[in-house]
């Protein structure tokens, strides 16, 4: 099988514990992102991975799971949902990302899901697409990652040489990569008491198989202050 899907992880935690939104924002906001993403990739796979602490209404998971093909419920997680309980969101998001990538590898419906992907998306939840996003940008990308370039660090002191941050909002990879990046993924939370989610995957993104694109073309809301950024 000539590989010819990609593969949007769409990380979400509709009802946290920290955050500036209400849950009934939050989660409008989920509904519109899956739909801004659907209309953007049409036939592509969306994985949608929640985290919430609170449960979500029976009426809530329906709707968001007529919007992806897959929707996993990752609250369960002894580790993941303790981490968010406590608000250490860059900590909760990464033991997530390891565990989703260890899925990806070894769990038998998984690896059927993955045979046709030739790319994987890891897109924050209450993102939007806009017009600048275009798949065939990421054709003939093998082996490589791909992030938004990088920005100049806002730290005082540079630790752990991260000079630079990478915006996580949407990044991609190729799935030969996925062995990688959960070792990235295993180094990033060692760091994390130090430096931030971003800051840790600047310094940990083996350089020789990263690309840096001017734009990736979404939009997205800031859970700590409100604010909408545009990449």
């Amino acid at each position: 099988m000539i590989p010819n899907k990609n593969l949007f992880i769409v990380t979400s935690s509709v009802k946290p514990v920290i955050g500036v939104y209400p849950h009934p924002v939050r989660y409008q906001q989920t509904i519109d992102s899956l739909i801004s993403l659907r209309n953007t990739i049409k036939d592509d796979i969306i994985m949608f991975v929640d985290v919430s602490v609170v449960p979500l209404t029976d009426e809530e998971r329906k709707n968001i799971s007529e919007k992806c093909d897959i929707f996993m419920d990752a609250s369960n997680i002894p580790i993941v949902r303790e981490l968010s309980l406590k608000g250490f969101k860059g900590h909760a998001e990464t033991a997530l990302l390891y565990n989703i990538m260890m899925n990806l590898k070894y769990d038998l419906q998984m690896q059927k899901i993955m045979q046709p992907v030739k790319r994987i998306f890891k897109f924050s939840g209450r993102t939007l697409m806009t017009e600048d996003f275009n798949i065939k940008d990421y054709d003939g990308l093998f082996g490589k990652f791909v992030f938004k370039k990088r920005i100049p660090t806002w730290m005082s002191e540079v630790k752990h040489g991260a000079t630079d941050l990478l915006i996580t909002r949407m990044f991609s990879f190729c799935p030969s990569l996925i062995d990688t990046y959960a070792e990235v993924s295993k180094k990033n939370f060692e760091l994390l008491n130090d430096i931030d989610f971003e800051h840790a995957h600047f310094v940990n993104i083996p350089k020789q198989h990263l690309v840096e694109f001017n734009t990736i073309g979404c939009i997205g809301y800031l859970a700590g202050n409100g604010n909408i950024e545009r990449y």
